[in-house]
Order: C-alpha cells, then structure tokens, then sequence
C-alpha cells in the first residue's frame, strides 16, 4: 500500500470550538490552509511577509508537510495583517478572539485520507477490519511524525538522562535521517569525520557552529548541549517521553489481550503492536489512561509495573528524568488515553488506483475519513487498517 503518494491524497482540517466575534479584539484568527508546504517554513514566511515575530504568532499544533492542511492561527491585532493567496498557501481572516491560540486549543481533527496501491486481494481483510475499527478503536500510539528527531533509533535526550552529554550533543550534530537536506547531510558528515579535532573544522550551519564553539571554548558538553536551540531541546523530550508511552502501552497490552491475536507493524522507532479483536473482559482489563513518564509521576500499581519493566530494559529510573537545572528541559506527567475510536468512520468502495499497477497488474485505492480526538494520529488507524 501507498500512503501519501500526493498530497492530495492527505487532508486534516482542524476542529475547534472557538468563541469568534467580529468586533475588533485583542487577536485575528485566521485559516490557514497549505499544500504540501512544511509548518515551520509556512508560519517564518507570514512573519518575514507581515513583520511578525514568529513567537507573536499562534498554533494549534504543526500540521504534516504532505498533505492538504486547514488549520487556524492567530495573530495580535497590532500586526496590520491581512489575508492573502499564494500557491499552494491561504490564509483567510475569520474574525477575532481573546486569547492566543496554543498547543492543544482543538476539539480534534477531520482526516480524508487515499490509500494507493492495494491488490484486490487485501480489499477483504480491509473492509473486514472497517467493520470493527470504531467499535474496538486502536492503541493512540504515537507515530512516527513525532520522531523526526531520531536518527538510526538514537534518542538524543536519553543520552542526556545517561549522564553522556558528549553523546547527545554528537548525535544531533553527525546523525541523519534520509530526508534531511543535502547540504545538511554532508556537513554533518564533515563533523563526524573531525570529531577528534573540531576545531580544524569550517562550520556553516550557524547552529552547529555555536554548539560546537561554545565546546571549544568551554570544554563542557552540557554547556555545549545547551546551546541547542530550546524549541529542538523540547522536541528531544517529546520524543523520547513518547517512544517509553508507546513502549508503556505495548507491555498493556501484552498483559491483557491474548497474545495469538496481537501482530506488530513497523515504525520510525521500532515497532507497534495492535490486537486483531478484543474480548469484553480483555477490553475492560485496558485502563482508559497511561501516564506518561517523569521524575514526577505518581502511578497507580499496575502503571508502576509497567513503567518499571520498561525502565530497566532502557537502564533507567524515574529519578532520572529530574533534567531541568541541567539542561533547561523538563519532562512533564500527563495522563494520555491508551484506546482511541475515530468517529464518523466511513470507507468507500475500492476504485482502480490510476497511479500505480501497469504491466497486467490492476491495483486499487481506498478512501476513508474519520474524526479523531487532538493529539492522536490519522496514520495509526490507517496501520490497523491497511497493516502498513
């Protein structure tokens, strides 16, 4: 199967329930709506096109580069900002609202999603699973858009809780993944090759060269390690706190779901596991919520079974993840659903794919939509759908 094969195929549309008025107030909201554009690069060209800090500007959340994307922001009334069209990009002036916009400020998300490539004979076990999808749900895994900062499975931040800051530092400057730029790519090369003498060392990359400048000039990994901007040293943290949730909820399931009816399937960062079907007593044996881990956490028993397992296979404790005066990052305790249903679930018939097959082959495409609470991911339903 084929997931994203144009972004066409890919369009989320934010949810809220905003309370909008069209009398002047403090912040304009807007509707962004992009395709096949990366957020970041998005919300830096409205800022440098209407003279707005980029921190003045607020999200939701940062929405998947290939894709077709409807998303809302906001921007303080003071900015003479207006809407406009670009290819490929608008944004539309809604109205105004009080308060700046910031993560998790949704109700959900709206996915319509193509599936490519499919033979005719997988179309069977699709619409079987269909059938049971929004009635047993799926395991609200992270997935593995949360973990563009991973490379080769190195987590930089857990070098960090190992006390190897030297570590941390040398994978964000010579790991990379292989849809990084190019230019990006051989620089890093460049810092591996002289790691041993990095002074000797032209750094063009203005981040990389304060990082490694503070190091020459310190001979302190943390206090190179700090030099990395804080917004990518909080994206460390969010990926690893949630690989250990993902790991967390494997070993949930793994102690309530007979195991001939959980498979695994691939990800950036190792494997998911999803169960075929649930039995009432399997289904009520899954808490509602897992807690996600930090220094902090007071877990109930069966969530300190579980994060212990998880820990000493990591060669971890708790007490570990108490980082913030060394590195200005913390990790934080929230309570995550384990269990999601879509809602509003529907699939279509399967349509011959015009983009693939050939050569006597026929392949089809699939449509299918749904509506899922914030913060969980389109592309996990899809792997128990399509098992990809």
């Amino acid at each position: 199967m084929k997931l994203r094969q144009v972004p066409d195929d890919f369009r989320v549309e934010e949810l809220s329930n905003f309370a909008v008025s069209q009398s002047v107030g403090e912040y304009m909201l807007f509707v962004l709506e992009k395709r096949g554009l990366e957020s970041f690069q998005t919300l830096a060209h409205i800022a440098r096109k209407w003279g707005v800090p980029l921190k003045d500007i607020g999200v939701a959340g940062l929405k998947d580069r290939h894709a077709v994307t409807r998303q809302y922001l906001t921007i303080p009334s003071r900015y003479a900002v207006e809407g406009f069209s670009e290819a490929n990009l608008s944004l539309t002036f809604q109205g105004y609202v009080s308060d700046k916009i910031s993560s998790g400020d949704l109700s959900g998300n709206r996915f319509e999603i193509v599936v490519r490539d499919l033979t005719k004979g997988e179309l069977p076990g699709v619409y079987q699973k269909a059938e049971t999808v929004a009635s047993l749900g799926v395991p609200n895994f992270f997935d593995s858009q949360r973990f563009g900062s991973v490379a080769r499975g190195q987590f930089i931040v857990k070098a960090i809780l190992t006390g190897d800051c030297e570590r941390a530092v040398k994978i964000f400057l010579t790991h990379y993944t292989k849809t990084e730029d190019r230019r990006l790519k051989e620089e890093k090369r460049r810092i591996l090759g002289g790691w041993g003498n990095l002074s000797g060392l032209r750094i063009n990359n203005k981040v990389f060269a304060s990082v490694i400048s503070r190091y020459l000039k310190t001979g302190d990994w943390l206090s190179a390690y700090r030099r990395i901007p804080s917004n990518l040293r909080e994206m460390f943290v969010s990926a690893y706190q949630s690989y250990l949730w993902n790991e967390c909820v494997k070993e949930v399931l793994r102690q309530t779901v007979d195991e001939r009816n959980l498979y695994s399937i691939e990800y950036n960062a190792g494997s998911l596991l999803f169960y075929r079907k649930l039995s009432t007593e399997e289904k009520a044996g899954i808490p509602e919520t897992f807690k996600t881990i930090s220094h902090t956490i007071r877990p109930t028993a069966f969530e300190q079974k579980i994060i212990e397992a998880v820990l000493a296979r990591e060669g971890l404790t708790p007490a570990d993840f108490d980082i913030r005066k060394k590195t200005g990052s913390f990790f934080k305790t929230h309570e995550r659903s384990v269990i999601i249903a879509p809602t509003d679930f529907t699939i279509s018939e399967s349509l011959k794919d015009e983009l693939n097959g050939g050569g006597g082959k026929t392949r089809f495409k699939v449509s299918v939509s749904f509506t899922l609470p914030k913060g969980s991911y389109a592309t996990v339903v899809t792997k128990r759908l399509f098992n990809h």
